[in-house]
């Protein structure tokens, strides 16, 4: 249903039109899909509207032009909603993005201090670091030491990873661990998929004996119900250590996409670096249940090396 919405997020999607692609009443569409989703129709089709205008603000395009195509009457009513989605206007956003694509020297600084992975570790997760994330982003250049993941692959759009990262924590007990608590998404390239990237949904245990021990409860579980494998995609991966370019995005999760966007496409290419083979990651400083005051953040990854 997502993706109905996702090939026309501009249309006018209603809750009866939708519920006749799914073949239900719309009584029941409603009740089952408020079920999965956490939140209504009406919010999904207004968040993906919006995610979508982010992608075209980043681009560069018109703010009348992306308030028509996103429903709007005005471009201050569009305005109203994208500053409630985001926390910024739709000016600021697209300024902060062009700072991404045109400016990488202003993080010069930075990118010229390494830290080591406990260091990075120490300082990113204060969570009233956030309010002293400056007006225009950043982007420092961090040393990471190699990561153990235990980690779903995701399928479906992205506006369902959600609820993959969802079945992953319910899997590994996460709400009864506090050691199994950092989320990582791992966007890897991936030419045999229609996206061009594949995405895991990953759990990064706070020591190695706390990831050991998730995997014999998956072991456990999988004996006691007579099943010789983890349960389905669940599986261990190491992440490789290395240099990553980071920006901390403070804004909802539907901005990863063109953030991502503007940091490949601008500042990498001006950075000095280059990509490698390494996929992005995606570290959510937030925790899961953080309540609706409170932002998201998230630490987006580059791997890069020294061009």
């Amino acid at each position: 249903m997502v993706e109905a919405i996702l090939v026309e997020p501009g249309a006018r999607h209603t809750l009866d039109s939708l519920a006749a692609i799914a073949h239900m009443s719309p009584y029941h569409f409603h009740r089952i899909y408020r079920a999965v989703m956490g939140e209504s129709v009406v919010d999904t089709v207004k968040r993906l509207r919006l995610a979508e205008a982010a992608q075209r603000l980043t681009d560069a395009a018109q703010i009348t032009a992306v308030a028509h195509d996103a429903g709007y009457d005005s471009p201050q009513a569009f305005a109203r909603a994208f500053r409630d989605f985001t926390g910024v206007s739709p000016s600021e956003f697209r300024t902060r993005q062009r700072h991404l694509v045109v400016n990488p020297a202003a993080s010069e600084a930075s990118v010229g201090r390494r830290r080591t992975a406990q260091a990075c570790a120490a300082q990113r997760g204060d969570g009233d670091e956030s309010e002293q994330v400056p007006a225009l982003p950043s982007v420092e250049v961090v040393e990471l030491a190699p990561l153990d993941v235990l980690c779903q692959r995701h399928d479906g759009p992205v506006g369902t990873i959600a609820q993959t990262f969802r079945t992953l924590m319910t899997t590994l007990r996460c709400n009864q661990n506090p050691q199994l608590q950092q989320r990582v998404g791992i966007c890897g390239r991936d030419a045999t998929v229609a996206s061009g990237f594949r995405y895991h949904a990953g759990i990064i245990a706070a020591s190695q004996t706390a990831f050991s021990r998730a995997i014999e409860r998956l072991d456990e579980s999988a004996q006691q119900s007579c099943v010789t494998e983890p349960p389905p995609g669940v599986v261990p991966l190491r992440l490789e250590g290395g240099l990553y370019a980071v920006h901390r995005l403070v804004g909802p999760y539907e901005l990863i996409s063109p953030t991502f966007r503007a940091l490949y496409s601008g500042w990498l290419p001006r950075s000095g670096y280059r990509r490698d083979q390494r996929p992005g990651l995606e570290l959510y400083r937030s925790l899961p249940d953080r309540g609706a005051l409170q932002p998201c953040i998230t630490d987006l990854l580059i791997p890069i090396c020294e061009d």
